[in-house]
């Protein structure tokens, strides 16, 4: 991952990126990322600075697919050896560093530019076989290494984009939907071959790529702040949705972006609320300047930390970001169009399944398992277990390996658990604890051992009835969700409230609070009466943005047999009103159960909305 890469200026058609699934482009966030490891100067771990209050990713440079017993190097077909100082960035190494920071993942990065000298190519004998031996290799190295992530950093190719789009994209699903990794990036700069390789991934397998790490320090040194700023919304263009880092290199070399000028362009980024993070090439170049900014003595990566904890603490404005000190809000714009599309499953025990439900392959879709509740029927009535969760699904139909099968199928599937629900044996389900600190323990505890039993990739908050005050419940959920999330247990969040007083008064102080550490808002529109109007479920909707500033607000309907709730039709009328004023960043259903009988139609029908929309 050098800093001497041929530029080029046009960059691909962003019509090379029609089918890639739309998400939001992505709001300032705290995420720093650092590679170490490749220049084998005894750079450790623990010599980085860490400031607490970001999330910090060390990623591993490199693992290559590459044997050094010839001369010169040559490929291995997807079988990975170690090319970073792993004599000193040991397992121990890593596990010490996550056991006193918490904030703290490790990732390895796949390729690089260079082994020995010689330039590494991304090539293969056959797609089988490399994602075969690929799967296996890394699936060793990062168990051994207790690593979280990979990153994909191939500059030079043997092979044609879809091709490569096709390994990689194989690759990544299967890490994940084994649960060997957590997350993946790309590393992509700006080359004409690089970038139609990698936007060939990102148009087949975006939905599995979770950060964009672009090179920006590869364009020149006469590059100014404006430019950087123009070059990285270039990249918003050529990758749709993604979570593109800013960045730049501590390397010593005349030839890359100047650290000030990046700098500078991240906090233009930052204020216009588009700066997800920030990458450094390398800790190891930056160990040998004491871990300074050569032209300002001002430490890289407090500097660049910073970067991400100047943010307004407004109660208006939030984003996604994971550390269980930060209480500052990052402003984020309102959702724009997306093809989120998330359903309710297993709550009737119907015998519905999985793979009942039509999956439309250009929207990313949630299932949500309903429900998980902190209450036991061994009492009558049942009663509260203060953060001691049972499945109540079907998981005699929706079992964990069905939870495998479907992901394994369906790369563009996700499967949560909602936490809740109204009522359990039709009493009534309350929030209740018995203290805050017992609560969140016993709720982390019997959470992760569901979620990772089941390999579930997210949880749902559906509480609709209260025993504690809103401040209490804000922080009990906020404090759960925080540690989930930073425990690499989950990967997103969602809350699911409706328009009820009490409801609102629990759910806006949990958002005013940790709105930071919420992905998405499942409000229940379909809740308002059946009466209601197109253009009232659009005001309504209107509403909810007030309420939950900065949230991605999904639209929803129910397809339960009822004569009380908003019609189907209303719903996706105004569904489609509010996906031409760009605010439709997704729709839920509640629920496949009820949706079964009626053949999956509406089902079918909001997907096809989303994933067709003419504009994002």
């Amino acid at each position: 991952m050098g800093s001497s890469k041929p530029l080029a200026a046009v960059l691909l058609p962003v019509a090379l990126l029609a089918l890639h699934a739309p998400i939001t482009t992505a709001a300032n966030s705290n995420l720093f990322r650092e590679y170490i490891g490749a220049i084998f100067n005894g750079v450790q771990f623990s010599d980085v600075p860490i400031n607490p209050n970001v999330r910090m990713d060390f990623i591993l440079a490199f693992v290559i697919d590459y044997t050094t017993t010839t001369n010169p190097p040559s490929p291995t077909d997807g079988q990975f050896s170690i090319f970073w100082q792993n004599s000193v960035l040991t397992p121990s190494a890593v596990a010490a560093i996550k056991q006193s920071n918490p904030n703290v993942r490790v990732a390895v990065s796949l390729g690089g530019a260079t082994v020995s000298n010689t330039p590494v190519s991304f090539a293969i004998t056959s797609v089988d076989s490399w994602v075969q031996n690929a799967v296996s290799s890394l699936t060793t190295i990062i168990q051994q290494y207790n690593l979280d992530g990979i990153d994909i950093d191939y500059e030079q190719f043997q092979v044609d984009p879809a091709t490569f789009a096709d390994c990689i994209g194989q690759l990544v699903t299967t890490l994940k939907n084994n649960g060997v990794i957590k997350f993946a990036s790309i590393a992509p700069f700006d080359n004409s071959d690089v970038q139609s390789h990698y936007q060939a991934l990102w148009s087949s397998h975006g939905s599995v790529i979770d950060y964009i790490n672009f090179q920006f320090y590869a364009y020149d040194s006469s590059t100014t702040a404006d430019q950087y700023v123009s070059h990285f919304n270039d990249q918003i263009a050529n990758y749709p949705e993604g979570n593109i880092l800013a960045s730049f290199t501590t390397e010593p070399t005349a030839n890359s972006v100047p650290i000030d000028t990046a700098l500078s362009a991240c906090q233009t980024l930052q204020s216009q609320g588009t700066l997800y993070g920030i990458f450094i090439w390398a800790a190891d170049y930056s160990s040998n300047q004491g871990f300074n900014c050569p032209s300002s003595n001002q430490p890289v990566q407090t500097s660049s930390q910073l970067h991400m904890l100047q943010m307004a603490s407004s109660k208006l404005i939030a984003v996604v970001f994971l550390s269980s000190l930060l209480a500052l809000h990052v402003p984020m714009t309102t959702a724009a169009n997306s093809n989120l599309f998330r359903d309710y499953i297993g709550a009737i025990f119907n015998g519905v399944k999985f793979t009942d439900v039509p999956i439309n392959p250009k929207v990313r879709f949630h299932f949500i398992l309903a429900f998980v509740i902190d209450y036991t029927t061994a009492t009558e009535p049942p009663t509260p277990t203060n953060g001691q969760f049972n499945i109540f699904w079907q998981n005699s139909v929706l079992t964990a390996s069905a939870v495998a099968s479907i992901k394994q199928s369906n790369p563009n599937v996700r499967v949560a658990v909602s936490l809740g629900g109204a009522t359990v044996n039709n009493r009534p389900v309350f929030f209740k604890i018995t203290s805050v600190d017992s609560w969140v323990k016993n709720a982390v505890s019997s959470l992760t051992s569901i979620i990772q039993q089941y390999s579930l990739d997210g949880i749902d908050i559906d509480y609709e009835q209260f025993q504690v005050d809103p401040a209490t419940f804000a922080e009990c959920v906020g404090k759960l969700v925080t540690t989930l999330k930073s425990n690499g247990v989950i990967k997103f969040a969602s809350i699911a409230p409706f328009d009820n007083a009490d409801v609102q008064r629990h759910y806006q102080a949990l958002w005013a609070s940790y709105g930071s550490v919420i992905d998405y808002i499942n409000f229940q529109f379909y809740a308002y009466s059946a009466s209601t109007t197109e253009a009232q479920y659009v005001s309504h909707f209107n509403d909810q943005i007030v309420n939950y500033p900065g949230g991605n607000i999904l639209a929803s309907f129910t397809t339960a047999p009822t004569t009380t709730s908003v019609p189907i039709n209303t719903s996706l009328n105004a569904c489609q009103t509010l996906q031409s004023q760009g605010k439709l960043y997704g729709i839920f259903i509640w629920a496949a159960d009820h949706s079964r009988s009626q053949g999956f139609r509406y089902d079918t029908q909001a997907q096809a909305l989303l994933a067709n929309a003419a504009s994002y």
